[in-house]
């Protein structure tokens, strides 16, 4: 592997690591004229739109790529193939209807720091329901997140049960976006065994703005102002950059520092919050982080590269570029969602 691959995989993976570090920064903005709905299906139809119209990147090197070393396995049923379709098109529409939802009530960097609850019900999903290997490393990773968990919301566990009603209701959605990401994530998993990741976005991406269209508020879009559409836009446009960024980074560099990297999104958002507040800070208001709660953010982390880069220690190599076999690495390297 050259230096400029190198320094070309770790740039590619710090623009992924900030553009979802900043989106929930850009989601806050518009929310005040637009409702979470109608903001997620703006994005999957933008979404579906692109990966139906344009090559997905890295296209050419899966048709280059050697023939898989292990068999293919079995054909999927159709009626497990859309069973499972529907649960992951339902999952990931639900994890982006609660987490954008979410924004209105907590800070980004807390929405990001409980959206990295998700890798850890995947991983305990994938344990308990698809019966895959527990790791040692992978539960003090799971140790560590939660007690990172803990430590960032140290000063304000005590207002889920002292009487305000926001805090509480805004955790419940970021524990609920959760959730029903790792659903999404489970049933991801078993279908990349049998499809493409393209193959099942070009289906999950159009069923979710088909579904959320009857709840949408197209008019909506009307009422933004230059400063709130810059920020729609660039909602929009997130998962071209970032799932684009993230899966060239994929093919030039390992696996596992690509995931060490996109790990560190809740600092990103952590620092471009306090940046934003510190030039606006009427539009941007920023809550009171301690020591504490900053070690807490730092824990979370470590948490959350223990879950990730954790498996990838324990293979014998680590390949330039991932095998053709190995698809769930596109999706899963780092905890996070690929829109």
């Amino acid at each position: 592997m050259t230096l400029g691959n190198n320094a070309a995989g770790l740039l590619l993976a710090l623009l992924t690591a900030l553009f979802w570090g900043a989106l929930p920064l850009a989601v806050k903005h518009v929310l005040p004229v637009m409702d979470a709905v109608t903001l997620v299906w703006l994005r999957f139809c933008v979404a579906a739109v692109w990966i139906w119209l344009i090559p997905a990147p890295g296209r050419r090197l899966r048709t280059a790529a050697p023939a898989p070393v292990v068999p293919p396995p079995p054909r999927l049923p159709l009626r497990r193939a859309c069973l499972l379709l529907f649960v992951a098109t339902a999952g990931l529409g639900a994890n982006f209807v609660f987490f954008n939802s979410s924004v209105a009530y907590l800070s980004a960097s807390a929405c990001q720091i409980l959206a990295q609850a998700g890798p850890v019900l995947l991983l305990l999903g994938g344990v308990f329901i698809l019966r895959e290997a527990f790791l040692p490393i992978q539960g003090v990773g799971v140790a560590l997140l939660l007690a990172g968990l803990l430590l960032f919301f140290n000063t304000r566990l005590g207002l889920l049960w002292g009487g305000d009603s926001n805090f509480a209701f805004g955790m419940l959605l970021g524990a609920s976006a959760a959730l029903v990401w790792a659903t999404y994530g489970l049933a991801q998993k078993v279908l990349l065994r049998h499809l493409t990741p393209t193959s099942i976005l070009r289906v999950i991406y159009p069923c979710c703005a088909l579904g959320l269209t009857p709840l949408a508020s197209p008019a909506a879009i009307l009422r933004v102002d230059a400063v709130q559409g810059a920020c729609l836009a660039f909602a929009c446009l997130n998962t071209l950059v970032a799932y684009g960024a993230f899966t060239k980074a994929m093919s030039i560099w390992h696996a596992a520092k690509v995931s060490a990297v996109v790990a560190t999104t809740p600092l990103f958002s952590l620092v471009l919050e306090s940046l934003l507040h510190a030039l606006f800070p009427h539009a941007y208001p920023l809550e009171s982080v301690g020591l504490l709660s900053l070690a807490g953010a730092c824990v979370v982390v470590l948490g959350a590269l223990g879950i990730a880069v954790g498996p990838m220690l324990h293979l014998p190599h680590l390949p330039r570029r991932r095998r053709r076999g190995d698809r769930r690495c596109v999706f899963f390297v780092g905890g996070r969602a690929p829109l």
